[in-house]
């Protein structure tokens, strides 16, 4: 997979339990202690279709062979409140619901898993689910990762909302979005649809801050860097995305292709089709979810029956399994091309020092390419956000409020 197969497959963001990129990173790989690889040698034969770094050489694969579960019974939290109720529609296709949140069971404020979603935003004919929380202050939008939602910023929607206008967004083909059967290759799908979502559903004069996980991180680079009107800075929570290498030719560049190639490759890919539809039948055990999930968690006690939820009931759309095997296997710029447009933007690296995928080593290679880039490690896994919200709410509060704080002295 030479495309961005990076964001696709080791963004895992939880994909991996859902069922986010495609490249790999570094020699390293989750593949061997995977419960997915175990689980996926039934149907060696199929998955010897796929390349060691195309499965799970993100954590994308992992979470493309993941089934759909049946809903489990919800746990309500000790308390909920409405945090917001529209009444209009601010544009023309979008409609507006109610946001709650609730205490979850060591008493800290998140949201309330809602299994129908929030708002509704109709873009090129497809829905498109999202919310927003806060009424004054910068512009924030959250951007989940590969097979995740809008529902794994439940711990930061509630407080970063108190000092900023914060949305979040399901990139088309994930959570409550529609799951059309589109060309994913190159993904720049989705930095269309969060660029339109900016004009027509954020507006306003003010740009607004992209804060990305995993593949939500490379679609939060890869939208400011096609549309820099748009965006404040740009904040990467363990962004999956793959670099450039010194002697590989790009697909694009490469010469025209053999029949005998494009035969090879067609019989290729329909072997892979058939793995990862294959895989949702191996994998479709809550313990498997749980598994992957607490593999790239420092705090499994966030590992809860509502995230697996999360994961699990957007996957039983019929056009999930396709969905997620063309994003997988779809090629998008390199990383380092990306940075080389961003022309000075704010770029804030928000790591956890303890993701198996994305290591930090990742986020000291997008320091040499970007020297501008801040950073600050966590002790933390490949979602911080949802591992760690209390230490990254922090930071991004700071960084945020302080992008446009005068320059001291």
């Amino acid at each position: 997979m030479a495309g961005v197969s990076a964001p696709a497959a080791r963004s895992f963001t939880v994909a991996a339990a859902a069922s986010s990129s495609g490249t790999t990173f570094g020699s390293r790989s989750p593949l061997a202690a995977s419960p997915f690889h175990r689980g996926f040698t039934s149907s060696k034969q199929a998955a010897t279709a796929l390349s060691r770094r195309e499965l799970l050489g993100s954590g994308a694969a992992a979470a493309a062979l993941v089934p759909p579960l049946a809903a489990q019974a919800v746990v309500p939290g000790s308390s909920s409140a409405t945090m917001a109720a529209a009444v209009a529609a601010p544009v023309a296709g979008v409609q507006m619901g109610e946001l709650t949140t609730e205490l979850d069971s060591y008493g800290v404020e998140r949201l309330a898993l809602q299994p129908e979603g929030w708002n509704s935003w109709s873009w090129r004919g497809e829905k498109v689910n999202w919310l927003k929380s806060g009424d004054s202050g910068p512009k924030v939008l959250l951007i989940h990762g590969f097979g995740a939602s809008a529902y794994h910023f439940r711990y930061n929607v509630p407080e970063l909302a108190k000092q900023c206008q914060v949305y979040a967004i399901d990139c088309l083909g994930f959570g409550w979005s529609s799951k059309p059967v589109v060309e994913y290759n190159g993904y720049k799908l989705w930095s269309d649809q969060i660029a339109d979502f900016v004009r027509e559903v954020v507006g306003g004069d003010e740009k607004v801050v992209l804060v990305g996980n995993s593949l939500g991180g490379y679609n939060a680079l890869a939208t400011a860097a096609r549309h820099p009107d748009l965006v404040r800075g740009i904040v990467l929570l363990n962004a999956a995305g793959r670099f450039d290498e010194p002697g590989v030719i790009e697909e694009a560049q490469a010469p025209v292709k053999s029949l005998w190639a494009r035969m090879v490759g067609q019989v290729s890919a329909s072997l892979k089709r058939s793995a990862v539809y294959a895989s949702f039948v191996f994998t479709k055990q809550p313990a498997r979810i749980r598994q992957v999930l607490n593999q790239v968690y420092v705090a499994p006690g966030h590992v809860d029956d509502d995230l697996v939820r999360s994961i699990s009931l957007p996957a039983q759309d019929p056009n999930a399994p396709e969905v997620f095997y063309r994003v997988i296997t779809a090629q998008g710029e390199a990383m380092n091309r990306l940075l080389d447009k961003l022309d000075d933007m704010p770029l804030f690296l928000l790591w956890g020092s303890k993701d198996p995928w994305c290591v930090p080593a990742r986020a000291t290679q997008i320091q040499r390419y970007y020297p501008a880039a801040e950073r600050t490690d966590l002790v933390s896994g490949h979602c911080p956000h949802d591992d760690h919200p209390d230490l990254v709410n922090k930071e991004l509060i700071r960084w945020v409020t302080n992008l446009d704080a005068p320059a001291t002295a």
